[in-house]
């Protein structure tokens, strides 16, 4: 059972456990609309203020595969307008308590995209629930500026 709650004045809203949870566990899918990374940079730039926060998490739309993909391949889940309590996971550099794993499931005419979040150790009932999302906050040149890391890891990747 999860219960989304509201955390500190710093990371807002969260997602915690109401049970007692074992190494392995699966928590939930991510759920969003499927969009182009392009598509999520323009709807992005047609935002304002408070409206530019948004959801996104990057699906390799050519999983397995060498090739680099240009933004207009390459996929995302964007739970902004379309989600569900998965969206309330904050972010944790490296010692976070869950783990994302990208499923494609293949149909007759058209593949779905899920991600699904497992614990990565025992977590304890009222515990936040936490996920690296992989965000390189040295990256100056991305279009779209990471957030100020509010994580509280001694492993914190954007420790200035």
């Amino acid at each position: 059972m999860l219960q989304v709650f509201l955390t500190d004045r710093h990371k807002g809203w969260g997602l915690r456990t109401l049970q007692d949870l074992p190494k392995g566990s699966f928590v939930c899918e991510y759920v969003g609309e499927i969009l182009t990374n392009t598509e999520l940079y323009e709807r992005n730039m047609q935002s304002s203020g408070s409206e530019r926060h948004t959801y996104p998490v990057t699906l390799d739309a050519d999983w397995g595969s060498e090739r680099i993909l240009r933004d207009e391949e390459a996929l995302c889940l964007d739970a902004t307008f379309c989600g569900n309590v998965a969206r309330f996971i904050n972010h944790r550099c490296f010692d976070a308590n869950l783990i994302d794993i990208p499923v494609e499931i293949e149909t007759p005419d058209r593949h779905y995209y899920h991600l699904a979040f497992f614990t990565t150790r025992d977590v304890s009932a009222s515990e936040e629930l936490t996920w690296d999302y992989g965000i390189d906050f040295s990256d100056h040149d991305h279009p779209i500026k990471a957030f100020h890391c509010c994580c509280g890891s001694e492993f914190c990747r954007d420790v200035k």
